[in-house]
């Protein structure tokens, strides 16, 4: 959670014990779990509150840890990044197009107006965006 070795951990108590001295460390300790029990109870509370105040009995809210909204947000923006899935459709969307001003005109890419060649030309060369990195959100 807080990424703390043992190392740490030892150089924390050294500087307790100095400090508070030894008669005094185990109080120091238990006041300090009771803290943190009433500090997750009371977020967890305000949560079961919003739950209700907001109707959402039966929706059940993600994960709400650091590390998980992370990886969610992570994901999310794979999702919105899918560059080729989204080029892959508009090339079908493209090459349907394409067909159906052909059936339209009766003819091929070389006999249609030149306009059109130029207008085929541009949306061909659809140049790609710049990539993302999603693991720097």
């Amino acid at each position: 959670m807080f990424n703390v070795g043992i190392g740490e951990i030892a150089v924390i108590v050294v500087v307790c014990l100095v400090v508070f001295g030894p008669e005094r460390v185990p109080q120091i300790a238990r006041q300090i779990g009771r803290f943190l029990g009433q500090l997750r109870l009371t977020t967890q509370n305000a949560l079961d509150q919003l739950k209700e105040e907001a109707d959402l009995k039966d929706v059940s809210l993600p994960d709400l840890r650091v590390g998980s909204l992370r990886s969610q947000a992570r994901d999310y923006v794979r999702e919105l990044l899918d560059i080729e899935g989204q080029m892959a459709e508009l090339e079908r969307e493209r090459e349907a197009l394409k067909a159906s001003l052909e059936a339209e005109t009766g003819g091929t890419a070389e006999t249609r107006a030149p306009e059109a060649q130029v207008v085929e030309a541009k949306v061909g060369e659809a140049s790609e965006p710049a990539p993302v990195d999603p693991d720097a959100t």
